[in-house]
């Protein structure tokens, strides 16, 4: 029983109720899930960080979890709710947009893998299916709460700007040359799979980089907000 119980704690269980003790005292359903989604990045690796190989010490193999593109999104999340002068609706709007949409145009169209996904043959503790689920709620909860808060404050414009666009391409080149590349360079993880030159043709991962590329200019041009 104790065993069983651990290996639900491991495997992020417990944080669906933190949330839920969140909510009922904040009232704030967009605080209390970006919390929690960060909670569990947090929770999968420090149980199952020493299971890679990125940095020489497998003790520090957490930091991966401040790497990925999808990681800022907590950034914009925190940023706009405490520094709103800061980090915009919009602008928060536009990173959980390439997020959300990069994510499942990689996964759908280009075949991307989970790079970082551990399956039971690695670790028996692991509980698949609830890995899968944690990385789509990461993947699409944040971006549908952006998107309610632009409904609840219809007054705010969306990307109908220069300014914001450029913020936008400047957060992705921010993170592309300030934390992906360091990383890579150092460690060798590609982060993405479409990245690797072993997996992935040329061809495909330029288109890859190409629709990333398209997304803020597409939210500009069509106003999209949901």
């Amino acid at each position: 029983m104790l065993n069983q119980i651990i290996k639900y704690i491991k495997n992020g269980f417990h944080i669906h109720l933190i949330h839920a003790v969140l909510q009922h005292i904040t009232n704030n359903t967009f605080l209390s899930a970006t919390i929690c989604i960060k909670l569990y990045s947090l929770n999968y690796f420090y149980w199952y960080g020493h299971l890679y190989n990125y940095l020489p010490n497998s003790k520090h193999n957490w930091l991966k979890q401040f790497v990925r593109f999808t990681d800022t999104g907590h950034i914009a999340s925190f940023g706009y709710y405490f520094f709103p002068k800061i980090i915009t609706l919009p602008l928060a709007h536009n990173v959980h947009f390439i997020i959300m949409v990069g994510y499942w145009t990689g996964k759908l169209i280009f075949d991307m893998k989970d790079a970082d996904r551990i399956d039971s043959s690695s670790s028996s503790d692991i509980i698949e299916w609830h890995t899968d689920v944690c990385t789509y709620i990461h993947h699409t909860v944040p971006y549908m709460l952006i998107v309610y808060d632009l409904w609840s404050y219809p007054s705010i414009e969306i990307v109908n700007n220069n300014n914001t666009l450029i913020y936008t391409y400047g957060w992705l080149y921010t993170w592309f040359f300030c934390i992906y590349l360091p990383w890579r360079f150092y460690t060798g993880d590609t982060v993405y799979s479409i990245l690797d030159q072993k997996q992935t043709s040329t061809p495909v991962m330029l288109s890859f980089i190409g629709v990333i590329h398209m997304f803020p200019l597409v939210i500009k041009w069509s106003k999209i907000y949901f």
